[in-house]
């Protein structure tokens, strides 16, 4: 085993394509190969998947350079030692990450790389925020449009919450800019406020009568008989995620999305289209928001008890043309 000097400048231009948003940069290191692993601190939150691990990367550069611009927002404390042996390397470093609203953050990581093709690949990577007496792994937050991919794949059974009509009310949920909230509060900190998120989330549902279909980090997937159950519990998460962080400036607040297909006759469709089109409809709100789509619209606008925004005209990833979505407007 030896120094490398090689391998340290190739983290190191890693570490700063992260930082600068370099997204080509940061999918061409990750390995495809069999054997990749990328850890983060939740069970479920386990990556064997180089591809998906990149896009995450990539997800992650974007919602964290929203407001800063860039990736993330970080420096090294100290420079990124390396070793390597024949075909095989590791690398390790300490950083600092940039916050807003709280003391910067020290974040250090280690990995793993291997020969491929003459080019060095990462096929093991694992980072943490350091506290006393114990290690926390950075915990990864899920996007609202990687619930939807799961749902689709594994198709769930929604008969228990369809209408007679065979059609299901979809909600998606998740915090706005979770992951820079993940990385400028800490982990122990985030997590504190990611379960009293999930329980508000998990227990208004119930109360509603509606479904928790899926749940990963601070996004939810959830599903209603009716569109009319769906936006009354939708306003109620509102009202209590405010209750439950309520103290002056809280930086947590919830976005939802709504939308309605069929499943009886149409299951391929409402699963190819209609789960991800309601994650989309989600993602184009804002934290505190609930917006629905043209079809939820139509169904709840001439009843009277619902108000709602103009209408405003929104590009959805995937989705050809401009889209028509309705925010509800809140007294």
């Amino acid at each position: 085993m030896e120094s490398s000097e090689e391998l340290r400048q190739v983290v190191t231009r890693f570490f700063e394509a992260l930082r600068d948003g370099d997204e080509e940069a940061v999918r061409n290191r990750v390995s495809r190969q069999p054997g990749f692993e990328r850890f983060g601190s939740d069970p479920d939150e386990v990556w064997h998947d180089g591809e998906a691990a990149a896009r995450l990367w990539v997800q992650q550069m974007r919602e964290l350079g929203a407001e800063l611009g860039g990736g993330y927002p970080w420096h090294l404390i100290d420079e990124i030692y390396a070793i390597s042996e024949g075909s095989v390397g590791w690398a390790g470093g300490r950083s600092q990450m940039a916050s807003p609203v709280d003391d910067a953050v020290e974040f250090r990581f280690t990995c793993v790389l291997h020969l491929e093709h003459g080019e060095w690949k990462i096929v093991q990577w694992h980072s943490s925020i350091p506290s006393t007496n114990e290690e926390y792994g950075f915990f990864l937050t899920k996007s609202v449009d990687e619930i939807a991919e799961a749902v689709s794949e594994s198709r769930p059974d929604l008969s228990a919450s369809s209408a007679e009509d065979g059609t299901v009310t979809i909600a998606f949920t998740d915090i706005e800019d979770s992951m820079r909230l993940n990385a400028f509060l800490g982990d122990r900190r985030w997590l504190e406020v990611l379960r009293a998120h999930n329980d508000v989330v998990r227990n208004v549902t119930t109360n509603h009568g509606g479904t928790v279909v899926k749940g990963q980090g601070d996004g939810f997937m959830l599903a209603f008989a009716s569109a009319r159950r769906a936006l009354t519990c939708s306003q109620a998460i509102e009202r209590s995620i405010s209750e439950t962080f309520k103290d002056p400036g809280s930086p947590v607040r919830v976005r939802i999305g709504l939308h309605v297909g069929e499943t009886t006759r149409e299951a391929d469709d409402f699963f190819g289209h209609a789960v991800n089109y309601a994650a989309r409809i989600a993602s184009s709100a804002a934290g505190g928001e609930i917006v629905v789509s043209s079809l939820v619209y139509g169904l709840l606008a001439q009843t009277g008890e619902f108000e709602f925004e103009p209408a405003r005209e929104v590009e959805l990833k995937g989705v050809e043309g401009l889209q028509m979505v309705y925010p509800l407007a809140f007294a």
